[in-house]
């Protein structure tokens, strides 16, 4: 049985590859989340990608690229974002929601 409380992405106990694991296996029943400015994203597609963000808490955006994604430091890895969705709105990929909802570097999520 899948519960609402396991689609919550945990930044803080979690590596890259769990969260993409997570995201992919939710995929497309529910939906894993997280919260950006109190408002729900739901996260529908996302990559592994190798670095070290040791000065930023997991959880932070390290970087924000409108044609690439969006970089967010895990436990153990950068979670590379690729499809959103954010609340009351379709699924899109993550270039089209950049365009109306423009993310700052070192915001984070909950």
């Amino acid at each position: 049985m899948l519960d609402k409380k396991l689609a919550k992405i945990d930044w803080e106990n979690k590596t890259a590859l769990e969260i993409k694991n997570l995201i992919r296996g939710l995929n497309p029943i529910m939906g894993a989340y997280a919260i950006l400015r109190n408002k729900k994203i739901k996260i529908w597609k996302a990559e592994v990608e190798e670095g070290n963000y040791e000065e930023v808490e997991n959880g932070t955006i390290v970087k924000v690229d409108k044609k690439q994604g969006i970089y967010v430091k895990t436990k153990q890895g950068i979670l590379h974002i690729l499809e959103v969705q954010a609340e009351n709105s379709k699924r899109m990929n993550v270039q089209d929601y950049l365009r109306g909802n423009p993310i700052n570097e070192l915001e984070k999520f909950e």
